[in-house]
């Protein structure tokens, strides 16, 4: 489950010293010496209450620089800040904000916009601070990695593992394709830190949306733009397009790429029988997931097939 670290060190750690520390070391979540040593300094940096509100103050005043790299008042999403990013290390580091009920940007947004109630994994490791604020809840759950094949309406086995708060102070590590949870909204505006570890084969790692109640994958997420440009070129037509679909499909590491190889294979022909002969070599492709959404795809061409 979702590993609160027990860490107690009253140091504090500026956020140049973070850096230092954690470029220096490194950053291997999988690694127990490294993890704790991560969480350690995340501390240290936490525990100078006021860095994060003097950097913000500094960059909207025009006196201190953004991260290379990043707009620092948009980082990964308009409710996010990136204070460290890719490029210093395997990791990045940004400030997370949890607004409120009563918050304008709650009431203007919805809950939706803030990811509050959709259960979730993460294809990275990171490890979460309560920075300030009462922080938000979560509902906690685990499932088994390899028993999942990643394709929508799969049920998966979530085992609850209780409510957890992101209190002021607290550190969490979240565990990459392991660790679910449903978000709520704090009682009042809150901000976490989060450390996020990075590798070079994390954007071939899927992650999902649950339903909980039904305990089914309803939405696969990941992609990235390595589909599209081979949708385009097979789309485009070209014996070498045609060739490197098929051989994705075939031998690729990522799941996710072998099916959209297959399915812009599918895609390109307008004869049902080309299609259901695509899908059926892409049920023998080696992959759970990818033979069970070509079943689904023969199942669904067959049936309009049938209506019509």
């Amino acid at each position: 489950m979702a590993r609160v670290m027990a860490m107690r060190d009253p140091t504090v750690a500026s956020l140049a010293e973070f850096v230092d520390a954690i470029s220096g070391w490194g950053f291997d979540p999988r690694e127990e010496v490294s993890l704790s040593h991560a969480a350690n300094w995340l501390q240290r940096l936490g525990n100078d209450r006021t860095f994060l509100g003097d950097l913000l103050v500094d960059m909207l005043a025009g006196l201190s620089p953004v991260p290379d790299g990043a707009d620092a008042l948009a980082g990964v999403g308009p409710e996010s800040i990136m204070l460290v990013t890719p490029g210093q290390g395997n990791f990045f580091l940004n400030a997370r904000i949890w607004p409120a009920p009563g918050d304008s940007q709650f009431r203007a947004s919805g809950p939706e916009a803030f990811g509050y109630g959709q259960a979730h994994d993460h294809n990275y490791d990171l490890l979460a601070l309560g920075y300030f604020g009462p922080g938000y809840l979560s509902d906690e759950y685990e499932y088994d990695r390899e028993a999942v094949s990643w394709h929508v309406g799969q049920s998966v086995q979530l085992r609850p593992q209780g409510p957890l708060v992101l209190e002021q102070g607290r550190i969490v590590h979240y565990r990459a394709q392991r660790d679910v949870h449903v978000q709520h909204p704090p009682a009042s505006l809150s901000v976490a830190l989060n450390l996020v570890h990075t590798q070079p084969g994390q954007a071939w790692m899927d992650h999902c949306e649950f339903d909980i109640e039904r305990g089914t994958v309803t939405r696969v997420l990941g992609h990235g733009p390595s589909e599209s440009f081979l949708r385009i070129a097979v789309a485009l037509g070209g014996e070498e397009a045609l060739d490197i679909a098929s051989r994705f499909g075939k031998s690729h590491p990522s799941d996710r790429m072998r099916l959209v190889a297959w399915d812009a294979l599918a895609s390109g022909t307008a004869d049902a029988a080309l299609r259901d002969a695509v899908w059926r070599d892409a049920e023998q492709c080696g992959s759970r997931w990818v033979a069970a959404e070509a079943r689904k795809r023969r199942g669904e061409e067959a049936a309009r097939q049938f209506t019509t």
